[in-house]
């Protein structure tokens, strides 16, 4: 019966092994983590507060030298480009969307910085297969042999514990729901359609500032009418392009590597994947063994 009992004791340990071993496969970590790692590494440049209120200032200030030509020129006739009619018409639907956007990303600024803080997306499939294969082994062995040894049970308890005090040595349980409702919130943003939305919306908006510059601008100075907004504009035009460009490059190339994320299971459930299998392990590797009863004379 002994013999019986620590037989099952190993098998069952083998078995939770085996599934630690087993899990990084089956939800194809070993190939999407390394695209997380990547795709949290490309936002890193933009996620600050500082750099997002940047771009906020930047569509602010095309809008109000939008809002300063527009009556400008409908006020002068004889100031005309087509190219600007295309852009000032047009400008109202990209305000509205880019400033939701970057809206959208700013609320989740936190988010990203709690999923940015875990340890390298990289290294998760590492986490189940490392002590998943020591467990297989130890208790593959144990199982084989008949033997429910110490040095067996307390390794396989110790990595079980690990498990466990993993998610909380990292915050994952506070940390894991907010990137959770980061990824919710770029599920819209993080699409091939949006991303060439967007970029569309930007080479308007190069064109627009073009036609100001080159048309709309000379003619206003010609005619010795004030226009500030506008000429603040020309003057950080460069600089609204060095750094929104790179932004929306940095959208588009993490298309692929958000859509491997977000096939993943839920962020809010990762926490779990340590403590629940580990918890297992501790349970079982340290459980009482019963003693053989004595045979009835």
């Amino acid at each position: 019966m002994g013999t019986r009992r620590s037989s099952a004791r190993m098998v069952a340990l083998a078995v939770l092994g085996l599934g630690l071993v087993l899990a990084p496969a089956v939800f194809g970590m070993f190939q999407r983590a390394p695209l997380g790692a990547e795709m949290i590494r490309d936002f890193k440049p933009f996620m600050t507060e500082e750099r997002l209120a940047g771009f906020q200032g930047h569509l602010a200030g095309i809008d109000a030298a939008v809002q300063e030509i527009d009556p400008l020129v409908e006020a002068r006739p004889g100031i005309d480009s087509p190219a600007y009619a295309t852009f000032s018409s047009d400008w109202p639907e990209i305000h509205t969307t880019m400033t939701s956007l970057m809206d959208d990303v700013a609320a989740n600024r936190e988010g990203y910085e709690a999923v940015a803080s875990l340890p390298d997306f990289r290294l998760f499939p590492w986490f189940f297969v490392v002590p998943g294969v020591v467990i297989l082994l130890l208790a593959g062995y144990g199982a084989v042999r008949g033997l429910d040894a110490r040095w067996i049970r307390w390794p396989i308890a110790a990595l079980g514990i690990a498990l466990v005090v993993l998610p909380f040595a990292v915050g994952m349980f506070d940390k894991a729901p907010r990137g959770a409702a980061m990824m919710g919130a770029f599920e819209t943003i993080e699409t091939t359609q949006n991303v060439a939305r967007i970029q569309g919306y930007f080479a308007t908006m190069a064109a627009g500032q073009g036609a100001i510059r080159l048309d709309i601008a000379p003619e206003l100075a010609r005619a010795g009418v004030p226009h500030p907004a506008t000429q603040e504009l020309d003057a950080e035009w460069i600089r609204i392009l060095n750094d929104m460009t790179p932004m929306i490059g940095a959208m588009s190339d993490s298309v692929d590597n958000y859509q491997a994320v977000a096939s993943l299971p839920s962020f809010r459930l990762f926490p779990w994947f340590f403590l629940a299998p580990g918890a297992l392990l501790v349970l079982i590797a340290l459980a009482p063994r019963r003693k053989p009863r004595k045979a009835q004379p």
